[in-house]
């Protein structure tokens, strides 16, 4: 077996991160996600928490693996090292330990700028969303800019995880009630398959799709009107999701596509 060279293991360390970063642009759309990781970094920073339980450092893309160097901890003094090479007290070791694992974490004011510029930027997307909607120009525009600013931010395991979740949740609920309406046409109205996945996409979340079904002259019209009712409750049940996300049925697909996208080039690096 071929051995990796330290220039490959650093190119694939970046190809992951790459992916990372283009899950977390893609996840910074859904709504909560940013919401939810500026309300971490106020807990650990107001409550007495480490900012480690929330991020490890960034992703930049010119930055190659390296920290920025505002995060590079300062040489350490001479003397001092060797005066603690010196010194056989445990508990000052302890000491000097505690302080390491410290310095070694985030940088606190470089964490307070990056997390300050996502949060001012947050807001100006909030107001952009509510005054025009996402489909409009300016509101993409801003959210755009969110994303960019959240994408670096290289988040522990426990956050990043809990964040794809989130949306593959809602994605998952989403194909449930697909799979029960395509269920209910192809199956108990045998509605023939390569018509229902001609028809059903963009139709959803309208209910008066199976209107159209049950007054036509397909064969399978009858059968559609009888189950009229249950194909409704899963359409209202979409409506319900769309709501409770802010997103349209076609956005969460669109954001869980680019965040599988992320994730396949991580896992083919």
């Amino acid at each position: 077996v071929e051995l990796l060279t330290a220039e490959g293991e650093i190119e694939i360390a970046k190809r992951i991160e790459e992916g990372i970063r283009e899950v977390m642009g893609a996840i910074a759309h859904f709504p909560g996600t940013v919401d939810h990781i500026l309300s971490e970094y106020t807990r650990v920073t107001t409550e007495g928490g480490r900012l480690s339980d929330v991020l490890s450092g960034y992703i930049d893309p010119d930055d190659g693996i390296a920290p920025p160097a505002a995060e590079v901890p300062p040489p350490v003094d001479a003397k001092a090292a060797k005066a603690d090479d010196d010194s056989e007290d445990d508990d000052a070791e302890a000491s000097s330990d505690d302080e390491d694992e410290v310095e070694s974490g985030p940088d606190p004011i470089i964490a307070a700028q990056r997390f300050g510029a996502v949060s001012d930027q947050m807001e100006i997307t909030r107001k952009a969303l509510k005054k025009h909607g996402r489909s409009n120009k300016q509101a993409i525009a801003e959210l755009i800019a969110l994303a960019e600013l959240f994408m670096p931010i290289k988040l522990v395991p426990k956050q990043f995880e809990g964040l794809v979740e989130r949306v593959r949740s809602a994605l998952e609920r989403l194909r449930a009630q697909e799979r029960a309406i395509m269920q209910l046409c192809v199956r108990d109205a045998r509605m023939p398959r390569a018509d229902f996945l001609r028809q059903f996409p963009g139709n959803e979340v309208d209910e008066s799709w199976t209107d159209a079904l049950a007054k036509g002259k397909a064969k399978y019209a009858e059968a559609i009107g009888r189950l009229q009712p249950d194909i409704i409750r899963c359409q209202q049940k979409l409506t319900a999701l769309e709501t409770e996300t802010g997103l349209t049925i076609a956005e969460i697909k669109d954001i869980n596509r680019r965040m599988s996208i992320g994730e396949a080039k991580a896992r083919r690096a």
